[in-house]
């Protein structure tokens, strides 16, 4: 799931989901969201925006973009360094973004069908070095039938980051209300369920005349009801660990001007007691390894069009509910996004 920000781009995680949850949000922030997964499903955001602002001029009329999904990018810097114009107090982002999977920390979780999501992202920049931002994610199943029924989730996600130079440390916290999900134990899908999570992260971006890199790490631990119990979501105390590293790659040989960016970023994640097996079992340990290969296009000052292919590899027999999620899958996604 991809996301965008400030005039940049990136994209579910953490942010996927589909990438905005890293949904894998990849699509669902489809990378015209800057985050993240989902991750991505977008806890990122905030932080690749002050990048994003003190490398602007740098890089000319450079993009910067990253990807959502539990883990994000960072934006372009160019060698040369130059002011910084002032940045705008407040922005919104909004996209439509379309994932043919919805990968979400390693599990199929419709398996047989895509999602549609839109994001609506308010930014608040406190200070130059401080931003607040809400991406609310809102997704449908692309068809029904007896797996997903009429799925439907809406996320709400509340991310603070602080930069320092290089750096950024960002925490958050995250409602996801599930309406039609799978059924855990396998009867019918009807089951509604909330999940509350907490989250902090640490990233750090470097540039060079390639682009820029930013290796970063994120931790999520699970709050609320547990499953078996009305509206109960997660395993109690689960965690979920996602070391990340992204990179924003303007692509000159097909725009000189830097508006077509290449934001690949992988993620090797660990849960803790998170996802269950197909037996109901929680596991813990390697949890999956997966990639994004998003390609965004800046249209314009407020237009972004994003699209990406994503693998994702498992081998502990994860699932949802009791359909188990393939170990290597493939899945793709596009997205447009406007930035006010």
């Amino acid at each position: 799931m991809l996301l965008r920000i400030n005039g940049t781009s990136a994209s579910p995680t953490n942010q996927p989901k589909p990438t905005m949850k890293l949904i894998t949000r990849v699509a669902a922030f489809a990378l015209t969201a800057v985050a993240a997964s989902t991750a991505l499903k977008a806890e990122n955001n905030a932080d690749q925006q002050n990048v994003a602002d003190q490398t602007a001029a740098a890089t000319k009329d450079y993009s910067t973009k990253s990807t959502n999904s539990v883990a994000t990018g960072k934006d372009v810097k160019a060698p040369v360094v130059a002011a910084a114009p002032a940045s705008p107090m407040f922005n919104l982002n909004v996209s439509e973004n379309y994932d043919s999977r919805y990968m979400f920390r390693g599990v199929d979780v419709l398996a047989g069908t895509g999602i549609l999501s839109t994001t609506f992202d308010p930014i608040w920049h406190i200070t130059a070095n401080d931003t607040i931002s809400v991406p609310i994610w809102f997704a449908t199943a692309v068809k029904s039938n007896a797996a997903q029924s009429a799925y439907r989730e809406l996320d709400i996600p509340v991310s603070y980051t602080h930069a320092i130079g290089q750096w950024t440390l960002g925490a958050g916290y995250q409602l996801y209300n599930y309406f039609n999900a799978p059924s855990i134990n396998g009867g019918s899908p009807a089951h509604q369920g909330e999940q509350n999570e907490v989250n902090e992260n640490v990233a750090y971006t470097y540039t060079n005349s390639i682009g820029s890199f930013t290796p970063s790490i994120t931790y999520y631990q699970e709050l609320g009801t547990a499953y078996g119990n009305p509206y109960g979501s997660v395993n109690p105390g689960s965690s979920f660990l996602s070391p990340a590293l992204a990179a924003a790659i303007p692509l000159t040989f097909i725009k000189k001007d830097g508006s077509v960016t290449f934001n690949p970023n992988t993620q090797l994640n660990f849960g803790f007691r998170y996802n269950n097996n197909a037996q109901g079992q929680a596991q813990t340990g390697l949890n999956n390894w997966q990639f994004q290969l998003p390609v965004t296009w800046q249209i314009t000052k407020v237009w972004s069009a994003t699209g990406y292919w994503a693998y994702s590899y498992q081998d502990t027999g994860l699932a949802s509910g009791t359909v188990k999620t393939g170990n290597s899958l493939g899945w793709a996604g596009a997205s447009i996004g406007a930035s006010f």
